[in-house]
């Protein structure tokens, strides 16, 4: 079933996008991955890999059956195991510094009513997932991992005591995410999904009204995130 299910899928997200660049750390995006002795669906599966484990990446990218597959570090205890692309985000190294295993976890979203799925492809889209410095962009700085504007995350409660400070935190951040959406999608008069929350966050509290947070959506979309994500 899992070799019909990936034969499936395409080429997509990380794997066309995320995946370029100078690649030291790799993190999972989804639950029961599976990780094999060379680079093909042919090959021996050797472990499965969940959301949010992270591993070094050791440089070889091959092209088999359609996906980009890179070869990872001390996977479960295997070395040298092969993963498709598609599933795999870049990270900084730090987040691969982690014990022996080669394993680590990332920080974690907020819980609320906006999901972890559809909160990673908002926070992928808005900063590759990364704690950005404070920059000038439409009339005020953005912020950290959410890009968060400094009356946005007054509206969402002030937490963190700073919004620099909240902004570089993904727990503080995502907290704001969720305390702004909880606030406002109840008079949007949208419906309480992804596509909603992720518009909202883009043009306000009536955003997912607005034609012009639709481009935003869809970049959010090629990012693995669907309404009902």
């Amino acid at each position: 079933m899992w070799l019909t299910l990936l034969s499936c899928l395409t080429l997509a997200g990380v794997a066309s996008s995320s995946i370029s660049g100078h690649i030291d750390c790799v993190c999972l995006k989804a639950n029961d991955v599976h990780a094999r002795t060379g680079a093909g669906l042919s090959h021996s599966i050797v472990a499965t890999l969940n959301s949010d484990e992270c591993y070094n990446f050791n440089g070889k990218i091959l092209t088999k059956d359609g996906y980009h597959w890179y070869e990872l570090d001390n996977v479960h205890g295997h070395y040298n195991v092969w993963v498709a692309g598609t599933y795999l985000r870049v990270f900084p190294s730090s987040y691969c510094s982690g014990n022996s295993t080669g394993r680590t976890t990332r920080e974690t979203y907020a819980t609320g009513l906006v999901s972890q799925h559809c909160l990673d492809c908002i926070c992928q889209h808005e900063s590759g997932c990364r704690p950005l410095g404070c920059a000038w962009d439409e009339n005020s700085d953005s912020c950290g991992y959410f890009q968060l504007k400094d009356v946005y995350w007054q509206d969402c409660g002030k937490p963190g005591g700073s919004l620099a400070g909240c902004a570089a935190d993904l727990n503080c951040s995502s907290t704001c995410v969720q305390k702004y959406m909880t606030r406002y999608i109840r008079y949007s008069g949208c419906a309480h999904n992804c596509e909603s929350y992720a518009r909202i966050h883009n043009g306000g509290p009536r955003g997912c009204k607005h034609s012009n947070t639709l481009r935003y959506w869809s970049d959010v979309e090629k990012l693995g995130c669907s309404a009902d994500s």
